[in-house]
Protein backbone atom coordinates (compact mmCIF):
# COMPACT_ATOMS: atom_id res chain seq x y z
CA UNK A 1 0.00 0.00 0.00
CA UNK A 2 1.37 3.39 -0.96
CA UNK A 3 0.07 6.33 1.37
CA UNK A 4 -0.07 9.64 -0.53
CA UNK A 5 0.75 12.91 1.36
CA UNK A 6 -2.22 15.34 1.84
CA UNK A 7 -4.96 12.60 1.83
CA UNK A 8 -4.39 10.28 4.48
CA UNK A 9 -3.92 6.99 4.89
CA UNK A 10 -5.87 4.65 7.18
CA UNK A 11 -6.94 0.92 7.18
CA UNK A 12 -10.17 0.09 6.94
CA UNK A 13 -9.68 -1.26 10.30
CA UNK A 14 -8.21 1.64 11.41
CA UNK A 15 -11.16 3.81 9.61
CA UNK A 16 -13.25 1.55 12.03
CA UNK A 17 -12.03 2.28 15.03
CA UNK A 18 -11.55 6.39 14.50
CA UNK A 19 -15.36 6.47 13.24
CA UNK A 20 -16.72 3.41 16.10
CA UNK A 21 -18.01 1.45 13.48
CA UNK A 22 -17.85 -2.07 12.02
CA UNK A 23 -14.72 -2.69 9.70
CA UNK A 24 -16.70 -5.19 7.84
CA UNK A 25 -19.51 -2.71 7.12
CA UNK A 26 -17.37 0.20 6.74
CA UNK A 27 -15.89 -2.33 3.41
CA UNK A 28 -19.31 -3.08 2.46
CA UNK A 29 -19.75 1.00 1.79
CA UNK A 30 -16.35 1.54 -0.28
CA UNK A 31 -15.72 -1.78 -2.25
CA UNK A 32 -19.09 -3.40 -2.43
CA UNK A 33 -20.09 -7.21 -1.84
CA UNK A 34 -21.49 -10.35 -3.06
CA UNK A 35 -25.22 -11.70 -2.32
CA UNK A 36 -27.82 -14.35 -3.37
CA UNK A 37 -30.19 -12.56 -5.20
CA UNK A 38 -33.23 -14.21 -7.10
CA UNK A 39 -31.33 -15.18 -10.32
CA UNK A 40 -28.05 -16.18 -8.27
CA UNK A 41 -24.92 -14.07 -7.19
CA UNK A 42 -25.03 -10.81 -7.51
CA UNK A 43 -23.25 -8.08 -6.81
CA UNK A 44 -23.63 -4.21 -5.07
CA UNK A 45 -21.96 -1.86 -6.01
CA UNK A 46 -19.80 0.43 -3.22
CA UNK A 47 -21.36 3.42 -2.07
CA UNK A 48 -18.85 5.89 -3.63
CA UNK A 49 -15.35 5.30 -4.87
CA UNK A 50 -12.64 5.56 -2.15
CA UNK A 51 -9.57 8.15 -2.81
CA UNK A 52 -7.16 5.02 -3.26
CA UNK A 53 -7.18 2.18 -6.15
CA UNK A 54 -7.27 -0.77 -4.64
CA UNK A 55 -5.65 -2.63 -7.28
CA UNK A 56 -2.94 -0.59 -7.15
CA UNK A 57 -2.88 0.34 -2.69
CA UNK A 58 -4.98 -2.26 -1.52
CA UNK A 59 -7.78 -1.32 0.44
CA UNK A 60 -6.78 1.96 1.84
CA UNK A 61 -8.91 4.72 2.73
CA UNK A 62 -8.15 8.47 2.31
CA UNK A 63 -9.27 11.53 4.83
CA UNK A 64 -12.00 11.91 2.77
CA UNK A 65 -13.63 8.70 2.19
CA UNK A 66 -13.66 9.07 6.17
CA UNK A 67 -15.14 12.01 6.33
CA UNK A 68 -17.98 10.44 4.01
CA UNK A 69 -18.05 7.21 6.24
CA UNK A 70 -18.71 9.26 9.07
CA UNK A 71 -21.90 11.02 7.91
CA UNK A 72 -22.94 7.80 6.35
CA UNK A 73 -22.71 6.09 9.75
CA UNK A 74 -24.94 8.58 11.61
CA UNK A 75 -27.26 8.15 9.01
CA UNK A 76 -27.35 4.41 9.61
CA UNK A 77 -27.38 4.54 13.24
CA UNK A 78 -30.66 6.38 12.63
CA UNK A 79 -31.76 3.16 10.86
CA UNK A 80 -32.03 5.18 7.39
CA UNK A 81 -31.04 2.35 5.08
CA UNK A 82 -29.03 2.35 2.20
CA UNK A 83 -31.38 2.36 -0.29
CA UNK A 84 -32.18 5.95 0.67
CA UNK A 85 -28.26 6.86 1.72
CA UNK A 86 -27.49 5.46 -1.84
CA UNK A 87 -30.06 8.12 -2.95
CA UNK A 88 -29.26 10.66 -0.80
CA UNK A 89 -25.28 10.88 -2.73
CA UNK A 90 -26.52 10.07 -6.01
CA UNK A 91 -28.81 13.54 -5.86
CA UNK A 92 -26.11 15.39 -3.80
CA UNK A 93 -23.24 14.00 -6.40
CA UNK A 94 -25.64 15.54 -9.03
CA UNK A 95 -25.79 18.69 -7.24
CA UNK A 96 -22.18 19.15 -6.19
CA UNK A 97 -20.76 17.60 -8.93
CA UNK A 98 -17.86 15.87 -7.06
CA UNK A 99 -17.93 11.58 -5.92
CA UNK A 100 -17.29 12.01 -2.30
CA UNK A 101 -20.10 14.72 -1.69
CA UNK A 102 -20.83 14.59 1.84
CA UNK A 103 -17.01 15.55 2.20
CA UNK A 104 -17.48 19.22 0.25
CA UNK A 105 -18.44 22.40 1.67
CA UNK A 106 -21.03 23.16 -0.64
CA UNK A 107 -22.71 19.92 1.00
CA UNK A 108 -22.40 21.71 4.26
CA UNK A 109 -24.09 24.83 2.91
CA UNK A 110 -26.54 23.26 0.82
CA UNK A 111 -27.38 19.55 2.40
CA UNK A 112 -30.43 20.33 3.85
CA UNK A 113 -31.68 21.28 0.85
CA UNK A 114 -31.17 18.09 -1.10
CA UNK A 115 -32.28 16.28 1.94
CA UNK A 116 -35.44 18.60 1.58
CA UNK A 117 -35.31 17.62 -2.26
CA UNK A 118 -35.60 13.57 -1.66
CA UNK A 119 -38.07 13.49 0.71
CA UNK A 120 -40.21 15.61 -0.97
CA UNK A 121 -40.28 13.82 -4.66
CA UNK A 122 -42.81 12.56 -5.53
CA UNK A 123 -41.78 9.43 -6.67
CA UNK A 124 -40.33 8.54 -3.87
CA UNK A 125 -42.48 9.21 -0.84
CA UNK A 126 -41.37 6.57 1.63
CA UNK A 127 -37.71 6.17 0.78
CA UNK A 128 -37.81 8.98 4.05
CA UNK A 129 -40.62 8.48 6.53
CA UNK A 130 -41.60 12.56 6.32
CA UNK A 131 -43.40 12.30 9.94
CA UNK A 132 -39.94 11.21 12.09
CA UNK A 133 -36.82 12.52 9.86
CA UNK A 134 -38.27 15.75 8.20
CA UNK A 135 -35.33 16.90 10.11
CA UNK A 136 -32.59 14.31 9.04
CA UNK A 137 -30.23 17.03 8.28
CA UNK A 138 -30.65 19.38 11.27
CA UNK A 139 -30.54 16.28 13.58
CA UNK A 140 -28.50 13.60 12.26
CA UNK A 141 -26.08 14.69 9.48
CA UNK A 142 -25.30 18.69 10.84
CA UNK A 143 -24.21 16.76 13.99
CA UNK A 144 -21.53 14.71 12.11
CA UNK A 145 -20.08 17.99 10.35
CA UNK A 146 -19.13 19.81 13.84
CA UNK A 147 -15.86 20.15 14.21
CA UNK A 148 -15.17 19.33 10.68
CA UNK A 149 -13.20 22.08 8.67
CA UNK A 150 -13.13 23.26 5.24
CA UNK A 151 -11.34 25.01 2.39
CA UNK A 152 -12.56 26.12 -0.58
CA UNK A 153 -14.03 23.32 -2.01
CA UNK A 154 -13.50 20.46 0.59
CA UNK A 155 -12.56 19.07 4.78
CA UNK A 156 -9.24 19.81 5.34
CA UNK A 157 -9.42 19.18 8.78
CA UNK A 158 -11.33 17.16 12.00
CA UNK A 159 -11.02 18.87 15.18
CA UNK A 160 -11.83 16.35 17.64
CA UNK A 161 -12.46 18.85 20.32
CA UNK A 162 -13.80 21.64 18.32
CA UNK A 163 -13.85 24.17 21.28
CA UNK A 164 -10.47 23.77 21.98
CA UNK A 165 -8.50 22.54 19.18
CA UNK A 166 -6.00 20.70 20.94
CA UNK A 167 -6.55 17.27 19.27
CA UNK A 168 -6.83 16.65 15.33
CA UNK A 169 -6.94 14.89 11.99
CA UNK A 170 -5.37 16.49 9.56
CA UNK A 171 -4.43 14.86 6.03
CA UNK A 172 -1.46 16.90 5.88
CA UNK A 173 0.38 16.06 8.95
CA UNK A 174 1.29 12.25 10.14
CA UNK A 175 -0.75 10.99 7.40
CA UNK A 176 -4.11 11.91 8.92
CA UNK A 177 -3.32 10.01 12.14
CA UNK A 178 -4.68 11.63 15.45
CA UNK A 179 -2.43 14.25 16.59
CA UNK A 180 -1.84 16.64 19.27
CA UNK A 181 -2.02 20.20 17.00
CA UNK A 182 0.14 21.66 18.85
CA UNK A 183 3.44 20.08 17.95
CA UNK A 184 2.23 16.49 15.55
CA UNK A 185 2.63 14.09 18.44
CA UNK A 186 0.45 11.10 18.15
CA UNK A 187 -2.15 10.57 20.38
CA UNK A 188 -1.51 7.25 20.69
CA UNK A 189 2.48 8.15 21.54
CA UNK A 190 0.88 10.41 24.63
CA UNK A 191 -0.63 7.64 26.11
CA UNK A 192 2.63 5.44 26.03
CA UNK A 193 4.86 8.67 27.11
CA UNK A 194 2.52 8.58 30.23
CA UNK A 195 2.40 5.59 31.36
CA UNK A 196 6.19 5.42 31.12
CA UNK A 197 6.47 8.73 32.90
CA UNK A 198 3.66 8.41 35.64
CA UNK A 199 2.87 11.62 34.89
CA UNK A 200 0.52 13.84 32.91
CA UNK A 201 2.60 17.07 34.43
CA UNK A 202 5.85 15.24 33.55
CA UNK A 203 5.05 14.80 29.60
CA UNK A 204 3.42 18.19 29.47
CA UNK A 205 6.75 19.65 30.98
CA UNK A 206 8.91 16.88 28.79
CA UNK A 207 7.23 18.45 25.32
CA UNK A 208 6.28 21.96 26.09
CA UNK A 209 2.89 21.55 26.29
CA UNK A 210 -0.48 22.30 28.13
CA UNK A 211 -1.03 20.05 30.35
CA UNK A 212 -4.67 20.45 28.90
CA UNK A 213 -3.88 18.87 25.42
CA UNK A 214 -2.04 15.81 26.77
CA UNK A 215 -5.37 15.18 28.95
CA UNK A 216 -7.49 15.56 25.87
CA UNK A 217 -5.29 12.84 23.83
CA UNK A 218 -5.77 10.82 26.51
CA UNK A 219 -9.19 11.79 26.70
CA UNK A 220 -9.09 10.73 23.30
CA UNK A 221 -7.75 7.70 22.82
CA UNK A 222 -9.79 6.45 25.95
CA UNK A 223 -13.40 7.45 23.75
CA UNK A 224 -12.03 4.87 21.19
CA UNK A 225 -12.82 2.21 23.49
CA UNK A 226 -13.67 -1.21 22.33
CA UNK A 227 -12.65 0.03 18.67
CA UNK A 228 -8.97 0.11 19.70
CA UNK A 229 -6.91 -1.87 17.45
CA UNK A 230 -4.90 -5.02 18.85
Amino acid sequence: MTAQFNIGAYTPAEAARLLAMSAVNLRRWLYGYDYQGPHGTAHQQPLWAPQYDAEIDGQLLGFRDLVEARIVNALRAKRIGLPTIRLCIARAREVIGMERPFSTKAFKTDGRRIFLEITSAPDEPRLIDLKSHQHVFRDIVAPSLVGLEFGDDAVMRWWLFPHRHSIVIDPARSFGQPIVARNGMLTSRVVQDVRAEGSIARVAKLYDLPQGDVRDALAYEESLGSHRLH
